[in-house]
């Protein structure tokens, strides 16, 4: 990669279109020379912006809005452009980048028009050789990958920044570690360690989790004091409990036999427990037998008194459905009788009807005529007031429209009048703003040129500012990772105290869970006591002889199997979440050490910045910035954090003058620029009012004439005359119109009353024949029920008045009642002397006693047999997970020690052996580098000293030094520490090792073809003979393809080199020019 062209605008310093042609220069070795400040370094933040999008300082880093320049408008466009060619010979090939940096920009519409600004988004564009445009998102990878170095890389080897590149030769190993890892891809053998100790933890981890398992798991065993070899495996038990699982082993040995014996024991106890289930099953069927006969005896007793009953209240039903048939033929007749008195009732009705409408209709007759004719009358009328109506309102009508434009003259006469004097008022005002636009044309131009130099101001404040809020933005970083380590030590101690609690009640749950089942076992011995008998062996240790059997206690007889079995559960449940918090607690730990550790590296790069900050300050901060170190110790980031805020305070109310100012002149700017266009906009407004008020002179004088004619052809005196006659005649109009429609409507309804009249007399007279003949049939109907029910109305009338319908369905109830039961106690009667069938009558008692005698003998054979089950599950499912749990523990410890002896190995964690395998190999890169870099470096101290890596055989001893630097003086044939050596020699050692990375990184990388090289100042530190040997070390390396620009403004160096691009600045910002020898 080799810079072609630099092209810049209202970047930085720079704010008009600045061009930088590098091919311009006949030597590869050129001085970028100027004073302090005038923009040179700024080149060098333009070349690594294009590239990489962000300014080279890795200090104090810069982009977005802050590299915007205060030299030009806000509306010029911010960019760089930088053409580049990769490769080599006759493969080399053009690149063209153009960077936008976020920038702001003036709002051209809106309530901020020409006075505020908003943010744009940066943007960039590669064009490759072919002239095409490479797509904007992928861009920045695609520059990563011609080049073939980030920018950490092309830092070091082809930027090398102002005061940044010392720092690699005086860091310590850890330091020089992480810069080496970036640029030689090392991070592979750091990952190899971590990956070995996540192993290590992993195989820890599961070690204590076996270990857990197995402690868990023996507390399950279940040792009867019978046993013969209790007390052994007691012990045993307590010391795998205390965590001793070496003797693991031997207690599995002891726990088999253990579970072989009890299945001795179940057999023995199942064969009793058979025996006795079958004599207690041919008691219970006897039970059962005997209390079903019982039953039988029991129905049939009670049939034959049911059947009793009935036969004693047959007389009586008999009596009742009689009476029931008599009342539903009394109710069957009254609705006959009620329909023939509807059909008596419905004839007089219409004969009533039919007499009061033939007396109405003459009357109707005649008042329908007389109210006809009066409507004619009343017609004729309101047709008369009328035909009047209509002859003076179009009379009225022509005098109102007449009246509408007399109006509209004289409203167009008093607009012309007011036309008139706007126009002269308008002419008036724009003389007195024309006055008034020259006199502050004048002062706009006095006080533009007082604010003139307000833009450099700002852009000296925006540098200080910029270092100020990094400054804040390490020390916002140092609260938050104190306020994360501060959470997480909280957060390890409250784990702690979780896993504290929960172990407490694991303990606590266990003891319990252990002392329920003892006392279950002992209760289930207890049962097994009950049944000793002198003479007979032991079930559970064989004796002949039981002196002193166990006894049961009458306060645990109501322990069951289901509570042992839920403490169990809660008992693992509680171990599980133990072993959770446990590990929980562990990892909150480790990650509280390592956000301290943060802490304190944020904190230790703050003091260096705050050092550094006051090192530049004024001299009144100079006493403030040497009692830094013991406030530090005090109240670290609470001193800083007051005197960052004393700094900003003091910054801020600068700017806030500059703003006014900037604000201010580019107001007065604005309005200069468009006084002339003012002038001109007022001059024209006097034209337009002058030509406006003829115009309406001559509107006014024409609108009169016409006023005057139209008045002469009026009829009436006034509106209001004219109004009254044509209501008048209105209102006596309508008055005629409604007593003409009040007559139509009595008429009407005369007419209408006489039709209806008529209608009913008809209808009534057709209806008469119909309801006659319907009363005869409904009388006949009567009669013939009568003599088919054979009862007379004196006999059915009384049924009706003494009985409801309701009575004769509860009636027949009573005896569809009665006829069920009887049924049923018959049937039960005959089924039950059936099922008995002679036998005779049993004792379910005596059966049940014989029946429950059984059953407490196979429940104490059962709970005996439960008992061996019991223990012999707890004892064979804990031999089943700790058997294989042991297999694996074996496995893992074998790992594991061969996983730690090579984690220490290649981490530096061995006594005498501090070098980690990253380190280690990184040697083999250093060495390379130190080999180019001595070459230069014996050049430039005439042979003086060599630099040095420390021996292996030191590199590892109390601490990790592998890759630290040493200087070796061919005067003295001694060695020292790099830091030893003064201001010269220490820039021309760092040279040396940054010439020498930079051939070993594109040793490295085959695709990199770097023929571009800056060093920015450090010359100024050089005596005489230094200086020349470093400009001929130079020289000679620029002597091939490279093009070397040193940055510096000492001025022996421009006599030395004679192709100079200079860098000069004014108040319109910083220009270059090239100079060649």
């Amino acid at each position: 990669m080799r810079p072609v062209k630099l092209t810049m605008q209202a970047f930085g310093s720079y704010g008009n279109l600045t061009k930088i042609d590098f091919s311009e220069p006949d030597q590869n070795l050129f001085l970028v020379t100027g004073d302090t400040g005038a923009g040179k370094t700024t080149i060098f933040d333009a070349i690594v912006f294009a590239l990489y999008g962000e300014a080279s300082s890795s200090t104090n880093k810069k982009d977005g809005v802050v590299l915007q320049s205060q030299y030009v408008e806000l509306n010029v466009e911010p960019f760089v452009e930088l053409v580049f060619s990769e490769g080599t010979g006759e493969t080399r090939q053009l690149y063209t980048v153009r960077r936008v940096p976020r920038h702001l920009k003036r709002l051209t519409r809106g309530a901020g028009k020409n006075t505020g600004s908003r943010e744009v988004t940066g943007s960039v564009s590669l064009i490759m050789p072919d002239g095409t445009e490479y797509p904007q998102k992928e861009a920045d990878s695609k520059l990563g990958e011609i080049l073939g170095l980030n920018k950490g890389q092309f830092m070091q080897v082809a930027m090398i920044a102002q005061g940044e590149f010392m720092e690699l030769l005086r860091a310590k190993s850890d330091d020089k570690k992480v810069i080496f890892r970036k640029l030689f891809n090392t991070e592979l053998y750091q990952n190899i360690v971590d990956e070995l100790m996540n192993r290590k933890r992993s195989l820890e981890k599961d070690i204590a989790q076996i270990k857990t398992a197995c402690q868990t798991e023996t507390a399950h065993v279940v040792i009867s004091q019978e046993y013969e070899k209790w007390e052994e495996m007691e012990a045993l038990k307590k010391q795998i409990q205390n965590g001793e699982i070496v003797v693991m082993d031997q207690f599995l040995t002891q726990l088999t036999e253990l579970c072989s014996t009890l299945r001795t024991r179940i057999q023995e106890a199942q064969k009793d427990l058979d025996t006795l289930s079958k004599l207690r099953d041919e008691k219970r069927d006897a039970y059962t037998s005997a209390s079903q006969l019982q039953g039988l005896y029991n129905q049939l007793e009670e049939a034959l008194f049911e059947l009793k009953a009935c036969e004693d209240v047959e007389a009586q039903i008999k009596e009742k459905m009689l009476l029931s048939e008599h009342i539903r033929t009394a109710y069957e007749i009254q609705a006959e009788y009620l329909r023939c008195q509807d059909a008596f009732g419905n004839l007089r009705n219409h004969e009533n009807a039919l007499k009061e409408q033939q007396e109405r209709s003459p009357q109707l007759e005649n008042q329908a005529k007389l109210t006809a004719e009066e409507a004619s009358k009343v017609q004729e009328l309101a047709e008369g007031e009328k035909e009047v109506y209509t002859t003076i309102y179009e009379r009225v009508n022509k005098e109102m429209k007449l009246r509408k434009r007399i109006s509209e003259a004289q409203a167009i006469a008093r607009e012309s009048q007011e036309t008139r004097q706007a126009a002269e008022t308008a002419a008036q005002k724009a003389r007195e703003d024309l006055d008034s636009l020259e006199k502050k044309e004048e002062e706009w131009r006095t006080q533009a040129e007082t604010l003139a130099d307000t833009g450099e101001k700002i852009a000296l404040w925006k540098g200080l500012n910029q270092e100020l809020e990094a400054l804040f933005a390490d020390l916002e970083d140092a609260e938050k990772q104190l306020q994360m380590t501060e959470k997480q030590k909280k957060e390890s101690e409250k784990a702690k105290k979780s896993y504290i609690k929960i172990r407490a009640l694991y303990e606590s749950q266990n003891q319990k869970y252990e002392s329920m089942r003892r006392i279950f076992l002992d209760e289930q011995a207890g049962f097994l006591a009950r049944e000793l008998q002198p003479g007979k062996p032991c079930p559970v240790c064989g004796a002949l002889e039981h002196p002193h059997p166990c006894a049961t206690s009458e306060s645990h007889a109501d322990l069951t199997r289901e509570q042992l079995d839920l403490a169990e559960k809660e008992a693992s449940r509680l171990r599980s979440q133990q072993e959770q918090i446990a590990g929980e607690a562990r990892a909150a730990a480790d990650l509280a050490i390592e956000k301290e550790k943060g802490y304190q590296d944020k904190l230790e790069k703050l003091c260096g910045g705050m050092q550094e900050l006051f090192k530049d300050a004024a001299e009144e901060n100079v006493q403030n910035a040497a009692g830094i170190s013991e406030i530090i110790d005090r109240s670290p980031l609470e001193f800083i954090k007051q005197q960052l805020e004393t700094r900003k305070l003091a910054l801020q109310k600068q700017y806030t003058q500059f703003q006014k100012d900037q604000n201010t002149l580019l107001k007065l700017q604005n309005q200069l620029s468009h006084v002339e266009e003012t002038k001109k906009r007022g001059k024209l407004t006097v034209e337009e009012t002058n030509q406006k008020l003829t115009e309406a002179i001559a509107a006014a004088k024409s609108s009169q004439d016409v006023l005057k004619q139209l008045s002469s052809s009026l009829e009436y005196p006034s509106e209001e005359a004219a109004m009254q006659e044509f209501d008048k005649s209105k209102a006596k109009w309508k008055e005629a119109a409604r007593a003409a429609e009040d007559a139509q409507k009595k008429s009407s309804t005369a007419s209408e009353a006489f039709v209806n009249c008529i209608s009913l007399i008809q209808r009534y007279m057709d209806e008469l024949p119909g309801l006659q003949k319907a009363l005869q049939e409904r009388l006949a109907s009567y009669t013939e029920l009568l003599h088919a029910k054979d009862m007379t109305e004196s006999e059915w009338k009384p049924l009706t008045e003494e009985y409801s319908r309701q009575m004769a369905d509860q009636l027949q109830k009573e005896t569809d009642t009665w006829k069920q039961k009887k049924i049923a106690a018959q049937t039960v009667k005959d089924s039950a002397s059936k099922a008995i069938d002679g036998r005779t009558k049993p004792d379910p008692e005596l059966a049940k006693a014989q029946m429950e005698e059984a059953e407490v003998k196979r429940r104490l054979a059962q709970e005996k047999l439960d008992s061996y089950k019991e223990q012999y599950k707890a004892d064979q499912d804990a031999c089943s997970i700790l058997t294989p749990q042991m297999e694996k523990r074996g496995k893992i410890i074998e790992k594991h020690a061969k996983l730690e002896t090579l984690y220490k190995l290649l981490s530096g964690n061995m006594s005498g052996n501090r070098m980690d395998l990253e380190t280690f190999v990184q040697r083999y890169y250093l060495e390379k580098i130190l080999y180019a870099a001595n070459r230069r470096f014996s050049d430039m101290s005439a042979g003086q000293f060599e630099l040095r890596m420390v021996d292996a055989a030191n590199a590892g001893k109390g601490k990790n030094r592998g890759l630290d630097l040493m200087v070796y003086s061919n005067v003295t044939g001694k060695e020292r520490e790099v830091r030893t050596l003064s201001g010269g020699e220490s820039f021309m050692a760092a040279l040396s090792l940054a010439l020498g990375m930079a051939d070993q990184i594109q040793e490295s990388s085959a695709s990199i073809n770097l023929d571009v090289m800056f060093v920015d100042e450090g010359f100024g530190s050089l005596d005489e003979h230094s200086r020349e040997q470093a400009v001929k070390v130079l020289q000679e390396l620029a002597g091939g393809s490279k093009l070397i620009g040193i940055i510096s403004h000492v001025t022996e160096l421009k006599q030395e080199i004679e192709d100079q691009l200079i860098v000069t600045k004014d108040e319109k910002g910083s220009h270059v020019r090239w100079q060649i020898s």
